[in-house]
């Protein structure tokens, strides 16, 4: 008896590619592994031989190869000599020490938890609802309250994230030189102490939870810039301190359409003066078959936050819904654009 037909095969490149697909997880899980031992710390001065990036990160040292000769395959290092590595530019920003380092949110979206929780998207395709509940048993700002390690690398994270695109931001946008700016949901402050630091008239409110806003209370203090920015804790859902103007960044892609319409309420309500802006640092999605990062941090959305990336469109229409306008969407170098919305007259 003669095996299936060859005849009418799918093309073996194609099969192949489906398959590197499907295994993306263990790009994530070596990616994570190199950021956890700090490869790239390590080869900071130029290439070693993995044996000595073994001893120092006490890993195994074949294991350790394998997982670095499989990263190299997709640029990130380079096996220079047989069993040595260098840094390539996409892992100089996994190190700790450089300007805009990924390393912290690399530790975060790629963790354990991810894993578990991306293992479960079938469940948020098929309800609509976050698989994220589902695994942890509580939704994600409950759990993270709950779980220190969890928290700190959250917090990490998005101070990293924060990091990367507020210098394209401040590039492309001016947040002027008078008023007061609320940035709510400030979270560890990073965000607000930029814009202030560059716009040297402006006075700033750093509006986040309470135990959150400490965070924030810290680094303001730290840079100096306490005299002109006050921080203040409360629930964005119940109302934000009135301000000249507002900032969010990565606020309303957490949220469903009715609690995201409740936060730039709240805004449009508290804010003084009919000249007033509310800005928003996001990602917005582009057109059909268009490759973007923001239609991948979507399924993040779908999966963890129960909230979502959304078009230009979408968030004239949440606007709309809130008492604002959108006047402009203007874009950045990095994945997040700048969403400019005035007050409804």
């Amino acid at each position: 008896m003669s095996g299936p037909s060859a005849q009418g095969a799918p093309d073996p490149s194609l099969f192949a590619q489906v398959i590197m697909l499907a295994r993306s997880y263990a790009t994530s899980a070596c990616l994570h592994a190199a950021a956890r031992l700090n490869v790239a710390d390590l080869l900071a001065g130029g290439a070693r031989p993995v044996s000595e990036l073994a001893r120092e990160s006490k890993a195994n040292e074949d294991a350790l190869y394998r997982v670095l000769r499989a990263l190299a395959s997709i640029n990130v290092f380079r096996e220079t000599a047989p069993r040595t590595f260098v840094n390539t530019p996409i892992s100089e920003i996994l190190r700790t020490d450089v300007p805009g380092s990924a390393h912290a949110a690399v530790l975060f979206t790629a963790d354990a938890l991810h894993m578990e929780v991306y293992g479960e998207l079938v469940h948020s395709v098929q309800t609509g609802e976050p698989a994220f509940k589902k695994v942890a048993g509580m939704e994600p700002f409950e759990f993270f309250r709950k779980n220190g390690e969890e928290n700190r690398l959250f917090n990490s994270a998005m101070t990293s994230i924060s990091a990367s695109s507020l210098p394209p931001a401040l590039q492309a946008y001016d947040f002027g030189e008078t008023g007061t700016l609320a940035d709510v949901g400030c979270g560890h402050g990073a965000l607000l102490a930029g814009i202030l630091q560059k716009h040297r008239g402006l006075r700033g409110i750093a509006f986040d939870l309470p135990n959150v806003a400490e965070g924030a209370k810290q680094r303001i203090e730290s840079l100096g810039l306490a005299p002109r920015c006050e921080v203040v804790g409360g629930s964005f859902f119940e109302a934000v301190p009135p301000a000249d103007s507002y900032v969010m960044k990565s606020i309303i892609h957490d949220w469903d359409d009715a609690r995201a319409i409740a936060i730039l309420k709240n805004c449009a309500k508290a804010m003084r003066g009919p000249s007033g802006k509310v800005v928003l640092l996001e990602m917005v999605i582009g057109a059909a078959n268009e490759p973007s990062v923001a239609k991948w941090i979507d399924i993040e959305m779908l999966a963890i936050a129960g909230g979502r990336e959304r078009t230009e469109a979408e968030y004239a229409e949440l606007f709309s819904k809130s008492g604002l306008r959108l006047t402009r969407v203007v874009r950045t170098a990095s994945p997040f654009g700048v969403i400019e919305a005035v007050k409804t007259q």
